[in-house]
């Protein structure tokens, strides 16, 4: 892709974005008090990573990924080989199914899984961005992400195997101190499996770009 084009596309991936955090739907439809669309990335972007909704110190940073389950996602890409946290935002678009903080659930003992309104309401944003960046490589991240591209199934058959050719989809699980998944010694192999994929497609993705 020359300069021109590059700008271009930039230039409307910015219109897109300006668009998104403007958007108040969830609070208009009475789903949410407070509207805070959350993503982060450029045109540059090699990865697109697809989480499941912003946390509470997203909600206040308005940046993906910046809290606990933030420090474990950079632990996990440490090992895939990206130098730094910002080396590996610089390398990816982050976004969620659902945009904005979908609050604390009933129990207060963590975050409310979204709806399927609310992230029905997202969906047109996601959509928009794959469509425009066209990604090479897919990370979605945790269940609700996976099944938004897979379908529903166990993160067994999921973690540690890559699906689809382009884009290619490598599934995580989700880095929040909730999850028990990876308590499980198997399950652990599994996600170094998963990292040895995206240590494989970052050095794909940036000798085709240097």
């Amino acid at each position: 892709m020359d300069l021109t084009a590059v700008k271009d596309l930039q230039r409307r991936l910015e219109s897109l974005q300006a668009e998104a955090r403007a958007c108040t739907r969830c609070v208009g439809d009475g789903l949410l008090v407070e509207a805070s669309p959350t993503f982060s990335g450029n045109a540059a972007a090699r990865f697109f990573l697809v989480g499941q909704a912003p946390g509470p110190s997203e909600f206040h940073s308005r940046r993906p990924f910046d809290g606990r389950a933030g420090k474990e996602l950079w632990r996990w890409m440490a090992r895939a080989g990206f130098r730094s946290d910002e080396e590996f935002r610089s390398f990816t678009y982050i976004a969620a199914v659902m945009r904005c903080f979908p609050g604390r659930n009933p129990r207060n003992d963590g975050d409310r899984r979204p709806s399927a309104r609310e992230i029905a309401n997202c969906s047109h944003w996601l959509e928009a961005e794959l469509e425009l960046l066209r990604p090479r490589v897919i990370l979605p991240v945790g269940q609700l992400a996976i099944a938004r591209f897979l379908g529903p199934g166990p993160l067994e058959e999921r973690v540690g195997r890559q699906f689809g050719e382009d884009p290619v989809l490598i599934p995580l699980p989700h880095p929040s101190g909730q999850s028990r998944w990876l308590n499980a010694p198997v399950n652990r192999e599994q996600l170094g499996r998963a990292l040895a994929l995206v240590s494989e497609w970052r050095q794909r993705c940036a000798t085709r770009t240097s």
